[in-house]
């Protein structure tokens, strides 16, 4: 199939340009949906500490690599925390902004949803409302751990997220519960208690206490997980207990990550980009980030002590004792801590840890005291985009910058394709070309996306809207949504690129 046959037959061209047509309104929560289907693929947000401690718990000016106490949370700004205020349709408010409905969070690309009027008295009329309590319930048995929860009259977690979405708030159909992880992950380590520990420009209105998670406790029916925004902590409660509830929108993050073998006792989260070493040992704090600091394995010299939210993101709560994926991580203590590199702000001469028996994280391991170490690296994508770099936009608006034809004539062009669902077929992902333009610069040296003789592409390397965060894609030509003119690919294969 010739270059001029791919140009003309196919798209139905005729040798002219298409104009460039656009969505007239794509929701951002749709953008994150097909983000989240290609592969919730997302850096774990940078904490928010920003003192340096040291171990009796003395604010110190941050060490520089060759002193006592580098490499502790606050010495790194991996993924800081970033929002942006949401309006009513899901265009971005500028940061000075009195009133939204929706905040994005930059790093994750989740979608948080708002609440208003915190004066003590509920309010079950405004879903929205900051004093609203539910009990936990969730009539999916795929989901629920064993039992539904009690439906509190009509008044629960289920019905408040259904409420949501027959509202079609924000635009959005695909409000839900937070994980455990996506709860922890808006905690701001660097504020002491009774906090909220929240960033509160953007998340006015939050309650210093207990608020619901989607996960339940897998050591029993009755309990499911949330996180306490007064002192940072996750912990579980009974379902029939009455707690707070902030909705999210976008993907779900994966309850164990998803790990490669390196083969050399490293292990590579691809969902996070961070990378583990297998074998732990223990030691005090100053010592744990010694080791980190010198420590050369696996071809590396850039190991550090994790902070507790990247060790938080190696916690699998659907299991227990241990809550670790034991395949790729065998040798892990249950009967004891694992240091994180982040200070507890109100015991800084204490550190926040993780114990693997169930999942709970706290602020309270002595840093005099003997705990486990499991160094990370990475985090933050080391790719550098190119002049073939495909870019993929928040209003998924998918740009291939140098596309060659193969089998066999070569040839190439630049092409932009949207992101456009097709209620008939729902599980599928359809992008439509709007633009195109042959081009023939041989400047461009690196590793170009393809078209196949078949109308299949494949590309190398999609950089998301958060910046960091890199994909490969297969797509694949649809007979069956090419109608009236249109010419469409849907998504047959895709991957996270690791650091």
């Amino acid at each position: 199939m010739g270059l001029f046959l791919i140009d003309t037959q196919p798209f139905g061209l005729k040798g002219s340009t298409m104009k460039r047509k656009r969505l007239l309104k794509i929701y951002l929560c749709f953008a994150l949906l097909v983000i989240a289907a290609v592969a919730w693929a997302s850096p774990v947000p940078d904490t928010g500490q920003s003192t340096c401690y040291d171990d009796v718990g003395i604010a110190v000016t941050c060490p520089s690599a060759d002193q006592s106490f580098y490499g502790q949370d606050a010495s790194y700004s991996i993924n800081p925390t970033s929002y942006s205020k949401l309006g009513a349709d899901g265009v971005e408010l500028p940061d000075s902004a009195t009133e939204w409905i929706m905040v994005r969070d930059n790093v994750t690309g989740l979608i948080w949803e708002m609440k208003t009027n915190k004066d003590g008295v509920p309010d079950f009329n405004d879903l929205h409302d900051a004093d609203n309590t539910y009990p936990w319930y969730d009539s999916n048995p795929a989901s629920n751990g064993g039992w539904e929860g009690p439906q509190g009259n009509g008044i629960n977690t289920e019905d408040f997220i259904k409420a949501l979405n027959d509202a079609h708030y924000g635009g959005c159909s695909n409000w839900r519960l937070p994980t455990t992880k996506e709860l922890a992950y808006i905690v701001n380590f660097g504020i002491s208690s009774p906090g909220p520990m929240i960033d509160t420009r953007h998340f006015p209105n939050t309650q210093q206490n207990f608020y619901w998670s989607s996960t339940a406790f897998s050591l029993s029916s009755g309990a499911a997980w949330g996180v306490f925004f007064n002192e940072g902590y996750d912990s579980f409660n009974g379902k029939a207990y009455s707690a707070y509830a902030r909705a999210v929108s976008g993907g779900q993050s994966v309850s164990s990550g998803s790990y490669t073998d390196n083969g050399d006792g490293t292990i590579t989260d691809t969902s996070t980009g961070l990378m583990w070493q297998q074998a732990t040992i223990s030691m005090t704090w100053e010592m744990a980030l010694l080791y980190c600091k010198g420590l050369q394995y696996g071809g590396h010299m850039d190991w550090r002590l994790p902070t507790i939210k990247e060790l938080i993101s190696l916690v699998n709560f659907t299991n227990n004792n241990p809550s670790i994926i034991s395949k790729y991580f065998p040798n892990t203590i249950i009967n004891t801590d694992y240091w994180s590199s982040t200070t507890n702000t109100d015991n800084t001469d204490s550190a926040w840890g993780v114990s693997f028996i169930y999942g709970n994280y706290n602020g309270s391991l002595d840093k005099g005291s003997i705990y486990y170490v499991r160094p990370v690296r990475g985090g933050q994508s080391t790719l550098s985009p190119t002049a073939c770099t495909a870019t993929l936009d928040a209003n998924l608006s998918l740009y291939i910058p140098y596309l060659s034809y193969v089998d066999p004539t070569s040839g190439s062009l630049w092409a932009d394709l949207v992101y456009e669902p097709n209620p008939m077929y729902p599980m599928l992902l359809p992008f439509k070309l709007t633009n195109y333009a042959i081009i023939n610069d041989p400047s461009f040296s690196c590793v170009a996306s393809t078209l196949s003789a078949d109308l299949k592409i494949h590309i190398p390397d999609i950089l998301l809207p958060d910046g960091s965060t890199h994909l490969w894609a297969d797509l694949e030509y649809s007979m069956t949504l090419s109608t009236n003119g249109n010419f469409y690919w849907v998504v047959s294969n895709y991957g996270v690129i690791p650091n």
